[in-house]
């Protein structure tokens, strides 16, 4: 019998989602999901029109982030924040204590935030990083490629990266989203010689890729 709960971690749900970060960093930024972190201490808390400010010296409990603050935290993996939201008031740290650092190994996803993502944002047909079968077999100005799976996560992992606005990788990142333990993209399709038909160095940044953007386009229409 599964215990009921009221939260689940960040990480444990993108595993469950199998999104990448690039996915994460987007659904956030559209404002698609709301990230929580617990905290604990001393807290002042104002709820309706009026602000009226209430002191709580021992609160203990699950907030809200705002999106701003979720962004900053996703970018920098630590960073102070002063302001939670909570039942619909905003709670913040006392004026004589120090600011909550959140840290993105503490992030949490209420279970009602999870039920509504999945309902809605995973249901449109946004790719993840599970949909790599795509880029095993296709086709391409009257070319046929072919690759195998680890080959094909890392395509996909660019074309994740691509459509949500960051397309531009480092090497070392693809290689991680692959599950490759190669040390250069060259060694991971080296099987493969029309891989770099498809995948660009990045003009000005060494050791960056990116997708072609006729794949990306193709790709997308065939979603």
């Amino acid at each position: 019998m599964l215990i009921p709960r009221e939260y689940f971690t960040l990480n444990e749900v993108l595993a469950d989602w199998g999104i990448s970060e690039s996915e994460l960093g987007y659904v956030v930024e559209m404002g698609q999901l709301t990230l929580s972190v617990r905290i604990y201490g001393s807290f002042t808390v104002a709820y309706g029109r009026a602000r009226s400010v209430q002191p709580i010296p021992d609160f203990e409990g699950v907030v809200d982030l705002e999106r701003r603050d979720a962004m900053r935290v996703l970018r920098k993996q630590a960073c102070s924040v002063t302001a939670f939201v909570q039942k619909g008031g905003m709670m913040s740290t006392s004026g004589d204590g120090e600011d909550w650092v959140v840290y993105r190994d503490t992030l949490l996803v209420r279970a009602d935030e999870r039920a509504h993502f999945e309902a809605t944002s995973m249901s449109v047909g946004a790719p993840h990083a599970n949909d790599y079968d795509r880029f095993l077999s296709f086709e391409l100005f009257g070319e046929h490629y072919l690759f195998t799976d680890m080959q094909a996560r890392a395509l996909n992992y660019l074309f994740i990266c691509a459509v949500t606005g960051d397309p531009e990788q480092r090497g070392v990142q693809i290689l991680v989203a692959a599950g490759s333990a190669s040390l250069k993209l060259s060694y991971l399709f080296s099987s493969r010689k029309g891989w770099r038909d498809i995948v660009h160095p990045v003009s000005g940044r060494r050791g960056y890729y990116m997708l072609d953007p006729a794949l990306v386009v193709t790709m997308r229409v065939g979603s």
